[in-house]
């Protein structure tokens, strides 16, 4: 196995910078020629650790050492219970990326979000020519027995084997009022029903374990962990290597054809911009040679994510089958699943959601709201009370102790747009990111309205439900309840991110001045060097981000295979 087993002495045709969501299907398709050699470089460690692949344990990884643990700039509008309305950014340090450490979702967006994309100047990338790159990955357990699925793939796609109760009345509810139920990665993106997941057998499916370990013994593929790759090396404009450190040694190894980020939304652009392809006036600042003037860090989007929750009474039929902090990790959970691999930690904490439009948005094509549901009280889950390092006592002291349910409301259509550039100071820290989360009061509004649906949803849910309670109305707010300022005060006090960053690399037309890269996902102004990420998204699309990102790396591969004999 050739991890940590190669030399900045040899050129290897391929340089990977990241062996995430993107990077191990990359690795894995354009080895597949034994004649082609591969260096993949990620700056985590391998994805050893056996907690990664217990679904439940997700949100343990969030804030550790295998996640970069990115800040925000302090935001103007809401996260009010954050410290300096600073919003923290997990994101994947370890082999297999984020997709090591995220919600397992399968959700690929609506047809409607890739035939914009084609619109805006992605050739090449309307919904019909890209789903066969989501079907090519899929190993579906589903049994839908559509034309939107198959099997065969590295990466299994199952619905969650443990469903609680709960889950099935929110399903239900979707139904009563009105609402289609049944795959939203088929034919319509609409409808309420459980979550598809990249879960098999009871374990996390990550990228790396898909698309990676089963490639390890190739003896065309390089492999290279604790390395923080720092700049692109060019010759002219032409991309010939990268600047790495590992072992605090930095180092350079040459690429012969091509370099190609898959370093995430965050570290990509931030390797652009340190090599000097970035915004002109930005990179004089701090001292970098221009080598391409493009909007690098541009075109920042996120989904927010806005919790509403219900406390169940003791006496409840369905109390004892909530998640809770104390019900985790018990002998019977562990029992069961290390015994049997089920149980619920063999399922993600979030088993299903819906994907609708408000009811003015009745004739849109494609869904602005995602209602996710938890059978437990999301407000009161040790991730919720981290994030908000503030003294959550001043909203309600016994969150912690209370068990229920929870609609997480993320509109997946916000207008604000964000931005990500160098620090001044230190270009070679963090880059400054600034999301301008709820900056256009359209986002507030849509929230306000978001929020009516998301009650009569909950409302019909607890319906001969004795003794429900709805937590905002047990909330110490200075405004009263049910009114348009207590549900800002709200969402401006309780509103997260849902972690689905995107765009900061954008993809479109060449001949577009807001475009990094072009619709075969080379950087414009320079040769042999892609980015193949969820930086390239030209626009955020209709729901969670992994299922797209692999979708993107498995075209990126086609296109560079294809592009082997013209390049020059």
């Amino acid at each position: 196995v050739h991890i940590n087993n190669f030399s900045p002495d040899v050129e290897y045709d391929y340089i990977i910078v990241g062996a995430g969501t993107a990077g191990c299907v990359l690795a894995n398709r354009l080895t597949e020629d034994p004649n082609i050699t591969v260096l993949l470089l990620e700056a985590g460690p391998v994805d050893s650790d056996y907690g990664l692949s217990i679904p439940l344990l997700q949100a343990e990884y969030f804030m550790s050492t295998l996640s970069w643990g990115y800040k925000t700039a302090p935001q103007k509008e809401g996260f009010l219970l954050s410290k300096n309305q600073e919003v923290y950014w997990p994101s994947g340090k370890v082999m297999g990326g984020t997709s090591s450490i995220n919600g397992m979702f399968y959700a690929r967006g609506s047809l409607a979000d890739y035939d914009n994309w084609a619109k805006m100047g992605a050739d090449g990338w309307k919904y019909d020519e890209i789903l066969p790159y989501f079907l090519k990955s899929e190993n579906s357990l589903l049994n839908e027995g559509n034309k939107y699925h198959s099997t065969g793939g590295p990466l299994t796609v199952s619905y969650p084997s443990y469903i609680p109760e709960l889950d099935k009345d929110f399903v239900e509810v979707g139904r009563k009022l009105g609402y289609r139920v049944g795959d939203y990665n088929a034919e319509s993106p609409f409808g309420f029903s459980h979550i598809q997941v990249t879960v098999r057998n009871g374990k996390r499916v990550s990228t790396s374990k898909a698309f990676l370990h089963p490639v390890l013994n190739r003896k065309n593929l390089f492999i290279g962990t604790g390395v923080t790759v720092k700049t692109v090396i060019f010759s002219g404009n032409k991309a010939i290597g990268v600047s790495y450190v590992q072992y605090n040694i930095e180092t350079v190894v040459k690429s012969k054809r091509e370099v190609i980020l898959s370093a995430g939304v965050v570290e990509s652009p931030h390797i652009l911009l340190l090599s000097g392809i970035g915004p002109s006036l930005q990179l004089n600042e701090a001292g970098i040679i221009i080598i391409s003037d493009v909007p690098v860090g541009k075109n920042l989007h996120d989904h927010l994510l806005l919790p509403l929750d219900y406390i169940l009474s003791s006496d409840d039929d369905r109390y004892d089958t909530v998640l809770h902090y104390s019900n985790i990790l018990t002998f019977n959970t562990l029992y069961q699943y290390l015994i049997n691999g089920g149980g619920q930690l063999s399922s993600p904490a979030l088993r299903s959601n819906a994907y609708i439009t408000l009811d003015s948005e009745r004739n849109y094509s494609y869904p602005t709201l995602q209602v996710k549901f938890l059978a437990g009280v999301a407000s009161g889950s040790k991730m919720w009370i981290e994030l908000f390092s503030s003294n959550r006592s001043s909203l309600n002291k016994d969150i912690l102790e209370l068990k229920g349910y929870s609609l997480l409301l993320c509109p997946l259509h916000p207008k604000s747009v964000g931005e990500l550039y160098l620090n001044k100071t230190h270009p070679e820290s963090q880059p400054i990111i600034d999301p301008h989360y709820l900056e256009d009061p359209d986002d507030i509004k849509y929230l306000q309205d978001a929020l009516k649906v998301a009650l009569k949803i909950g409302g019909t849910l607890s319906l001969n439900r004795k003794g429900v309670k709805l937590f905002a109305e047990m909330m110490n707010s200075p405004f009263k309840f049910d009114t348009d300022e207590f549900w800002r005060w709200y969402i401006q006090n309780l509103a997260y991110s849902s972690f689905h960053y995107t765009g900061t690399c954008k993809m479109g037309s060449a001949d577009d001045p807001s475009v990094v890269v072009d619709s075969r996902l080379r950087v414009k102004g320079v040769r042999g060097l892609r980015v193949v990420d969820a930086s390239i998204f030209p626009q955020s699309i209709s729901g969670n981000t992994a299922a797209a990102v692999m979708m993107v790396a498995e075209k990126a591969a086609d296109m560079i295979k294809a592009d082997i004999n013209v390049i020059t």
